[in-house]
Parts: structure tokens; C-alpha cells; sequence
């Protein structure tokens, strides 16, 4: 983790307190969309009786985490997007779904219901039978989703490719060892102040960090529908999917408005 003076961590938390309540009186330009806009992004509205028979056997997971200012059904955020792709008939055997980041515990508590339930951790062949999990957090959903993969490591659970976007907290640095693939995007403006920059590797023998990008052309909200989020996190899934048991190779290709922070280490990402 990367130590800063007291002054400026306590600089951080004054700016968290003083700019989440301006968020959330609307300050987020696209929360209000237009109707043109919700009926894009209808055609990825779920297939109800698919996603009741899938959900009890799909073989992969995915947990989208929202912004603190938006609701989970947000169809302008990226990461509810993602999610109503994986829930469309293109992928039927993936469960996904969206929470606000207030309530991330119950987002975990959904996770633990595709697995098998009992005390402690889990057993080598309950893990090689259970779904993969993906997850994929914006903004305060970026420390929640760090929140939620180290209560999947207390029962021995992996996650095999951990997304924060414009991530924002204090508890967001360190991503843990149960996380075989990180990734972390940056935007571009005012809200520098207040997410994080870096993020460090508990185990770099365990986890491959396989995006470090800054989005010039996005802000805060607009950086969760940048294509190359959505593009990872469907390339994982479809590898996950015809080659199971192998850790997928799936970065991004660098484009025009990509950087890579310097500060972070970048472990070889390997070919499966």
C-alpha cells in the first residue's frame, strides 16, 4: 500500500465527506436519461423464465457493483449493462446480477447461494463443481467489490478476474491473494481527489494485474461504459467458459487514450 503523510489522508476523507452529498443531490449527469436512452438499453433486458432456470446451475457469476449515488437498475451505468448482457440468452449458463454498494454484503450472500452451504471453507472438489466468479465495481463499488473478494477467501472461494472502475475508499489498495486477475480503470477530471490511483497486489504470485488504464476521454460515470470493460469482462467469460480450470489471457488492447500508471507492478500475464 502506499503511505502518504497524515495531512493528506486526512485531506481525502474531507473531500469524501464533502463531495458524496453534493453527488447525491444529482450532481451525476447521466442518472437522468432520456427516454431514447432507456429504450437502447431495453434490449438487454433478461429473459425472466431463462434466468430462473439458469439459476441454479450456472457456471460462472457475476457480481456488478454500482456507484453510491446510483441504484443497481441504473441502465446508463456500464456495470448494470454488462450485467444485462450476461443475463440475455447469448450466455445461459451465467447468473449476474447488480447491487448498490450500501448493501454489498448482500450481494456476497448472493454469490455464497450458487455454492455449496456449510461452515468453514470449502472442500478442492466443492470448488472444481462450483461457478466462477467475476467481479466488477465503479466507484464506491470498487472498494465494495475488494470488500466482497475477502470474504469469498474466508471460504476458500477464487475470484477469477476482480474489475474496479474509478474506484473510491480508503480500504481499496490492496487486492487479495484469492483474485487470480485484477483490473482498475481511471478516468479523467475532477474527481482525481478522491479515487484511488494504485493498487497493489497481495500476492503477485497469485494475482496478474491485467489493466492499469486511464480513460482521458471519460469522467466518472461516463468511464464504466468504456467498451474495453465490458470487452474483458465478456472475453474472460466466454474463455472461462471453453476452457475451464485454466486462467483466461484476456487484456484489453492498448488504444489511443490508454496509459498505464508507472507506480504499479505488472506481473507477466501468460498465455494459458
Amino acid at each position: 500500500m502506499i503511505h502518504v503523510p497524515g495531512f493528506l489522508f486526512l485531506r481525502r476523507l474531507n473531500c469524501i465527506a464533502v463531495a458524496l452529498p453534493l453527488l447525491a443531490c444529482g450532481l451525476d449527469p447521466v442518472v437522468g436519461h432520456s427516454q431514447q436512452a432507456a429504450n437502447a438499453s431495453h434490449q438487454f433486458q433478461p429473459n425472466t423464465r431463462t434466468e430462473k432456470n439458469r439459476d441454479t446451475a450456472c457456471k460462472i457469476v457475476y457480481l456488478g457493483l454500482v456507484g453510491g449515488t446510483e441504484t443497481p437498475n441504473n441502465n446508463r451505468s456500464g456495470v448494470v449493462q454488462i450485467s444485462n448482457i450476461l443475463r440475455g440468452p447469448t450466455f445461459p449458463d451465467v447468473c449476474a446480477k447488480s447491487f448498490s454498494p450500501y448493501v454489498w454484503r448482500s450481494g456476497f450472500h448472493w454469490i455464497l447461494t450458487h455454492f455449496p452451504s456449510h461452515p468453514g471453507r470449502l472442500t478442492r472438489d466443492e470448488l472444481e463443481r462450483a461457478p466462477k466468479v467475476i467481479l466488477v465495481g465503479h466507484s464506491l463499488g470498487g472498494w465494495a467489490v475488494l470488500s466482497v473478494a475477502r470474504n469469498l477467501s474466508r471460504k476458500g472461494i477464487l475470484v477469477d478476474l476482480c474489475v474496479q472502475i474509478d474506484s473510491v475508499g480508503i480500504t481499496d489498495h490492496t487486492v487479495p491473494s484469492n483474485v487470480k486477475a485484477a483490473a482498475i480503470f481511471h478516468a479523467n477530471d475532477a474527481m482525481f481527489l478522491l479515487t484511488t490511483k494504485a493498487i497493489k497486489l497481495e500476492d503477485p504470485r497469485q494475482t496478474k494485474l491485467v489493466e492499469d488504464v486511464l480513460v482521458r476521454s471519460a469522467g466518472h460515470w461516463s468511464v464504466t461504459r468504456d467498451p474495453r470493460i465490458k470487452d474483458l469482462v465478456i472475453c474472460t467469460v466466454e474463455a472461462l467458459g471453453s476452457t475451464p480450470g485454466q486462467m483466461p489471457n484476456c487484456p484489453s488492447q492498448p488504444g489511443p487514450d490508454q496509459a498505464v500508471s508507472p507506480s504499479v507492478p505488472h506481473p507477466p500475464v501468460n498465455s494459458p
